[in-house]
């Protein structure tokens, strides 16, 4: 998802008012920039966020969107009312807190990023390092709607520094009135990074592109390759057909072999 698209969703004002939010019992409406929970098939589903484009289970936080360096309440959790009977919803986190990395290109495991995220509700408090956490549940409301917004903070290591970048936690909800856990989704949290840090850590979930000529999908152009395209020379194959003319031939050698090597 462009990353304008899930920046949009946090204006001034709505972060102003999220915080306010987070306690009122019922809701009339869902608000922009939620996390969208519903049932389908008996299973707990996130989409959204709410009023943007679907983001795929991939959700944006800025720490300081509020006011308050290191902390925000967004993105919250919204569910019309009527979703849901009595009940507890609640989350666990799948592992332990994440950095990017922008000189390797990859996301931090976790045992090497010293800092640390609080999740906290009134008095309920967890805090993500390096292992996964078993979170908490709080009561649907009255009128069968879930919103919530939970407090974020990222904290420092042993000295309280905390590096400017993306974090990433990996989430699943769960409910006691007998549905399936969520699948997986992620929340980024944006910690004064650098706009190429914000780039390429939402970047990193966006499909890869195929690789030209790759057909046996081990990541390199190779002898493998070729073997299966001339098996299929002078053949009608469109799996195989690089060019497009109908026909694996002449022109399909010379595009995989332009390819050759180890894919971008």
């Amino acid at each position: 998802m462009p990353q304008s698209s899930m920046r949009s969703s946090f204006g001034p004002l709505t972060a102003l008012l999220l915080p306010l939010l987070a306690l009122t019992a019922a809701a009339s409406a869902q608000h922009a920039g939620d996390i969208g929970l519903r049932v389908t098939d008996d299973q707990l589903e996130v989409d959204g966020p709410i009023g943007g484009e679907d983001s795929n289970g991939v959700f944006y936080a800025v720490f300081g969107d509020t006011g308050f360096p290191g902390y925000t309440s967004n993105p919250g959790f919204d569910a019309f009312p009527g979703t849901f009977p009595p009940g507890r919803i609640g989350f666990n986190v799948l592992s332990g807190l994440r950095r990017w990395d922008l000189k390797l290109g990859a996301w931090e495991a976790a045992e090497l990023v010293p800092e640390r995220l609080s999740i906290s509700f009134i008095t309920l408090d967890v805090v993500v390092g390096d292992d996964p956490v078993v979170g908490f549940d709080l009561a649907v409301q009255p009128n069968g709607g879930w919103h919530r917004h939970l407090d974020f903070e990222i904290l420092g290591d042993a000295s309280g520094t905390r590096r400017p970048g993306m974090y990433r936690l990996d989430f699943s909800l769960y409910a006691t009135m007998g549905y399936a856990d969520s699948e997986p989704f992620t929340i980024l949290f944006n910690y004064d990074a650098s706009e190429a840090e914000v780039d390429a850590a939402l970047g990193s979930f966006e499909p890869p592109t195929p690789c030209l000529g790759d057909y046996d999908g081990s990541g390199t152009v190779d002898g493998a390759d070729f073997g299966i395209l001339l098996a299929a020379f002078g053949t009608v194959n469109t799996d195989l057909d690089l060019d497009g003319d109908g026909t694996v031939g002449g022109a399909d050698v010379g595009l995989l072999l332009a390819s050759w090597g180890i894919c971008p």
